[in-house]
């Protein structure tokens, strides 16, 4: 299947999984932002975008072929300088999922690099809404809560967070 990204960057189109696929099982890393290096499906082996947070996926938290396709879009545009364009993929990518905490995690991320700390620690406690159950993505989001209360002088709360990380590791 090719999904065609309106609006994109280039007009190549992005390759998504086919469909008809067992779910894609995102592996579980040492560094909390990066996924595996591929991920096995059915016999299917497709490269994992990195910059994800690692907490893995149960099988009813599957992220879709547009969904993955867009954060690995995001992931490249952001490594290639391309913040507007990652977070344009990504909202594109919240419309589609919209309680998905790992699309919610990297559009906080890219918000953080656009110095935008107010909306990037909105987007990071949305994600926490959604990650029940996933204490190493949970982890991640304090940590990018940490972050963003730091940008914004507020070093208590900055504290807590990375608390709050601690424990749900």
């Amino acid at each position: 299947m090719v999904v065609m990204v309106p609006g994109g960057v280039s007009s190549s189109p992005i390759q998504s999984f086919p469909a008809g696929n067992a779910p894609v099982q995102a592996g579980v890393s040492n560094q909390p932002w990066s996924a595996s290096p591929s991920a096995v499906s059915g016999g299917f082996v497709a490269p994992a975008p990195t910059g994800i947070p690692s907490g893995g996926l149960a099988v009813d938290e599957q992220l879709d072929g547009p969904v993955l396709s867009l954060l690995t879009t995001a992931q490249q545009q952001q490594g290639g300088g391309d913040l507007n364009g990652a977070a344009s993929s990504l909202e594109r990518a919240q419309r589609i999922a919209p309680s998905e905490p790992q699309v919610l995690y990297r559009l906080a991320e890219v918000r953080m690099a656009q110095g935008d700390a107010a909306q990037a620690e909105q987007f990071a406690r949305r994600g926490l809404s959604y990650a029940s159950g996933r204490p190493a993505l949970q982890a991640s989001l304090w940590n990018l809560i940490a972050q963003a209360r730091e940008r914004q002088g507020d070093a208590a709360g900055a504290a807590q967070a990375r608390e709050q990380a601690r424990v749900s590791l």
